[in-house]
């Protein structure tokens, strides 16, 4: 008797503990920061959570991409839409991913190829493990000229840094 109650205290006790761990993997939410000093010379740094991101104006961009089978619709925030939001205008902009990868582009070449912060990839947002939660996305269709390495490099997926310098 004292061995069953022993091995359903354990099972209740793993029970738990699994919903616990659940619970908390539910309740992390990545976020993007901004850093960077704005036109005023005052220090900018501003973390944004998905919705405080879903809350500016949208943009869809339709594309292939090297990573993705047939065409594409994305969906999120214009990097320059983000970037005036918080009166930056940098010349450098240095963008990190949560594994660490960087990499820079300048104010002219946002202006021009206008990518966005994708939130949503065929209506289901991003997920770490597909490319998300954010991923700096230029159409290769519109501009097939960023079918290129080192254009290709600047579309950093898992980002969590933008650093407007």
């Amino acid at each position: 008797m004292s061995i069953r109650l022993s091995q359903a205290v354990t099972g209740l006790f793993i029970i738990l503990l699994c919903c616990v761990a659940s619970s908390s993997a539910l309740a992390y939410e990545t976020t993007l920061t901004i850093t960077g000093q704005n036109s005023s010379g005052q220090q900018v740094n501003v973390t944004l959570t998905r919705s405080e991101l879903e809350e500016m104006p949208q943009t869809t961009l339709t594309t292939h991409l090297p990573w993705v089978k047939g065409q594409a619709e994305f969906k999120g925030v214009k990097l320059t839409t983000l970037l005036n939001a918080y009166q930056l205008k940098p010349t450098k902009i240095l963008m990190s991913a949560l594994n660490d990868y960087s990499a820079s582009t300048d104010w002219q070449h946002i202006t021009k190829y206008e990518p966005i912060i994708a939130i949503e990839k065929n209506n289901q947002y991003l997920k770490i493990r597909n490319y998300g939660p954010y991923w700096l996305v230029f159409s290769i269709d519109k501009y097939p000229e960023l079918g290129k390495r080192k254009y290709l490099a600047k579309m950093v997926w898992q980002l969590e840094t933008i650093k407007a310098e």
